[in-house]
């Protein structure tokens, strides 16, 4: 399993839909997950150490507290698979799996500071390659994500 943290939020232009890039640490591979705005919201709020009132983390941060409140957990986010443009995910609590969509587990991998796995041959099948230093290529990479639509790699369930 590879481990993934979230880079960043990108809008696409072509298809007006934000998109979730997740990287592998140490390297400049991506995964793309096309998400929907309150995802997109919550998490450019949770970069933003001064947006901690922001409505779109309220949901997250009232998960979390409820999480806390039952006692301490061992949490682990887990892409479990993709078919048919769909990734599946799973949060895995004290070895429990619990489905959901992965842009909520993201969120809260982010928020709440536990990993985010990803089997090596998703990662291999789907993953976008990256050069950092490089700035053409990185120029391309950016224009790649804004000519890709959401069809070329599937969305998300909402």
């Amino acid at each position: 399993m590879i481990t993934l943290s979230i880079v960043g939020v990108q809008m696409m232009e072509s298809a007006e839909q934000p998109v979730l890039m997740l990287g592998q640490a140490w390297t400049s591979r991506f995964l793309l997950v096309w998400v929907d705005a309150q995802v997109a919201a919550a998490l450019f709020a949770a970069a933003d150490p001064d947006s901690q009132d922001d409505p779109s983390l309220r949901t997250y941060e009232l998960f979390a507290r409820a999480l806390a409140a039952t006692g301490t957990h061992e949490l682990t986010g887990r892409i479990t698979g993709w078919s048919d443009g769909v990734f599946s995910a799973e949060l895995v609590v004290d070895g429990e799996p619990v489905p959901g969509r992965l842009s909520d587990i993201a969120v809260l991998s982010h928020t709440m500071g536990f990993p985010l796995e990803c089997p090596d041959d998703l990662m291999t099948q789907l993953g976008v390659e990256a050069f950092e230093g490089d700035s053409d290529v990185i120029e391309e990479f950016k224009s790649f994500l804004d000519e890709v639509e959401a069809d070329d790699f599937g969305e998300e369930n909402p």
